[in-house]
């Protein structure tokens, strides 16, 4: 049996500390996307008894398999709650995974002032006693949990800073506090995931749209089924509901047949649609007053340079694409709501997206520069626009576009230059121009891999806004587990 500690100092008051991770998002924003996903959240959520499923690997190896088959790479982890004493502490054993054991015990005392120390005390064993017959088991796998670890008490602290900010905005503009409710479409993908765990990790209430067939209605606790397809969603679902983000439509990435690009336009107007018909009927009965509608870096065309959100669309497919997608969303305008319009760079985690897609090339030592190198990507970290759906939502001055990209954009070749010095790899041999044409046609490479825009967020700074990654290194450390903590 070995035994692991860290301690970290979370520079707020206990009784907040204990009740972020007694939240039910808390699970999610700890779980580093390098190596876990959560399958199931806490049952019920630090009581005794209460089981979380994980599925622990590579996370971003999924994307190396099709998406019709019905496994997914990993190992399954159920952690049950053995103990718990609320505001002090709690411990969470592993019943089923691929360890000998796991006990893990948090505790939580006062530290200076306004602040709290937490100590994680983990006793393991590994499969065949490795841990104790050599020593280099137990020293690869603590290392891994330094990573773990590091990673946890930067979310832990993140998280509260950024819930103290969302209610200093509130009480500014002279709202009133307290829980919201907000209605998330797409929250199952990739960054509704991070988006509606922050939210709750806050202490608000997130109702979960649920795509079935021909059917709208609640389905059970905080869920809504819909569908989109044939515009269907109750509108009574949305009565006492204060905002909707909308993030719903089908995956860009692949060859842009006819098919295809019916697919991607056709389902982002499908969903907008919907959410802004039922919004419309309940409007001055209780329902929302708030649309966050996601758009996307591809407004401005694939060539587009140097933008802020009061340049022009383009004239390629996805900019089309954006400015329909856009446009049914801002009907909701005519009944008095406020409608947001996130136009989203390139989102970087480990877990998924653009960057998880390289990861392969770069271990393999052979990223490099794509098509020259010289096009800019406006990249954004996936902590950073989850954080900025919050903040569309709570922030009552914040209406129409807004570029949700980092205000230091890079050249491609900036950025397999940075990516390859973080996993110590080479990044001198460059992809050849035609290589994103062979998976995407030459469509699908010009207006996605190849395309070229430096999206300043100009309407985040006006607001107020703090990225937490604001340059892309250490953006890219947090989500690979690459911190030099």
């Amino acid at each position: 049996m070995s035994t692991f500690r860290n301690t970290a100092d979370i520079t707020h008051p206990r009784s907040a500390v204990t009740e972020w991770y007694a939240s039910p998002g808390a699970v999610v924003r700890l779980s580093p996307p390098w190596n876990t996903k959560v399958v199931q959240e806490p049952t019920n959520g630090l009581d005794v008894g209460s089981e979380t499923q994980l599925l622990m690997g590579l996370q971003w190896a999924e994307g190396l398999l099709p998406g019709s088959v019905p496994i997914r790479p990993g190992t399954r982890w159920t952690a049950e709650h053995t103990q718990y004493a609320p505001g002090r502490s709690f411990t969470d054993e592993m019943k089923k995974g691929p360890l000998k054991s796991w006990t893990h015990h948090h505790e939580f005392v006062d530290g200076d002032p306004g602040s709290t120390i937490v100590s994680d005390t983990v006793t393991y064993e590994l499969p065949g006693g490795l841990d104790r017959k050599i020593s280099f088991g137990a020293t690869a796998f603590e290392k891994e949990l330094d990573r773990v670890f590091a990673f946890r008490t930067d979310q832990t602290q993140a998280d509260l800073d950024f819930a103290s900010f969302l209610e200093d905005i509130r009480i500014r503009a002279g709202a009133a506090t307290g829980t919201l409710t907000v209605a998330v479409a797409g929250a199952s993908g990739m960054v509704g995931t991070q988006v509606s765990a922050l939210l709750r990790a806050a202490g608000h209430r997130v109702l979960h749209l649920r795509r079935r067939k021909g059917f709208s209605g609640t389905i059970g606790p905080d869920e809504i089924a819909w569908d989109p397809d044939q515009h269907r969603l109750d509108p009574q679902a949305l009565v006492g509901v204060d905002a909707v983000i909308n993030l719903a439509g089908a995956g860009i990435a692949g060859p842009f047949t006819d098919k295809h690009r019916r697919a991607v336009l056709e389902s982002r107007l499908n969903s907008t649609e919907t959410i802004v018909a039922a919004m419309r009927e309940v409007a001055d009965d209780g329902g929302p007053r708030t649309l966050v509608n996601a758009s996307a870096s591809g407004y401005y065309g694939h060539d587009a340079d140097v933008v802020t959100e009061n340049d022009g669309p383009g004239e390629d497919f996805l900019a089309d694409v954006c400015t329909q997608w856009e446009a049914a969303a801002l009907k909701a305008e005519d009944f008095g709501a406020r409608v947001v319009l996130v136009r989203t760079g390139l989102v970087l985690s480990s877990s998924g997206g653009l960057l998880a897609a390289q990861l392969p090339l770069y271990f393999a030592g052979a990223g490099g520069p794509l098509g020259g190198g010289d096009q800019w990507q406006p990249w954004i970290s996936l902590e950073d626009l989850a954080q900025i759906y919050a903040f569309a939502v709570v922030d009552p001055g914040m209406s129409g576009p807004v570029n949700a990209a980092a205000p230091h954009p890079v050249r491609q070749k900036e950025f397999a230059k940075t990516l390859a010095s973080i996993l110590h790899r080479p990044s001198a041999v460059p992809t050849p121009k035609q290589a994103p044409g062979l998976l995407l046609g030459k469509q699908g490479a010009r207006e996605l891999a190849l395309s070229s825009a430096a999206l300043v967020p100009r309407a985040l700074e006006n607001r107020g806004y703090t990225f937490r990654f604001d340059h892309l290194e250490p953006a890219l450390r947090h989500t690979l587990g690459r911190t030099s903590h």
